[in-house]
């Protein structure tokens, strides 16, 4: 019976895993006039929390490199999404800030999430603290895990 359940969540995580790893390919236009993909609107989401962000700080952020970072800032700084400029306080960084068509992708991914993820933040919300605590730290299984594979 034990090793049936660990089978079935094996499976599950499979499945999403796949799951995610198709849909990441397909670009969204989050109401602007530019195809945006999912690694693309993930950064721009991250630099809508942190406004005026260093590109090294998005790549610790993402556990990625400055140079793979800095060659997505630059298509997102061609699409008009984001613009880029020296720190004043320390001329070898650069910050990053969305521009008012990044504002609106942000805010549209926002409002995606809201909208479709609204029955996983009920579900999260029903958990108890120690239910929570349990699949923390599967993801984070998960996550190391996920490392290790190519």
């Amino acid at each position: 019976m034990r090793e049936d359940k660990k089978k079935n969540v094996i499976e599950k995580y499979i499945t999403l895993t796949e799951k995610i790893s198709k849909n990441s390919n397909e670009p969204r236009n989050f109401e602007t006039d530019v195809e945006i993909y999912r690694s693309e609107i993930h950064i721009i989401n991250v630099i809508g929390y942190n406004d005026d962000i260093h590109i090294s700080e998005i790549a610790r952020k993402f556990g990625v490199t400055k140079g793979a970072i800095s060659k997505t800032i630059k298509k997102l700084e061609r699409k008009g999404l984001v613009e880029k400029r020296i720190d004043k306080t320390n001329n070898t960084r650069t910050l990053v800030k969305l521009t008012d068509k990044g504002m609106k992708a942000y805010y549209a991914h926002e409002k995606y999430h809201n909208e479709y993820d609204r029955d996983m933040f009920s579900y999260l919300e029903s958990l108890t603290d120690h239910e929570l605590e349990i699949l923390y730290t599967f993801l984070d299984k998960a996550n190391e895990m996920a490392e290790k594979h190519i």
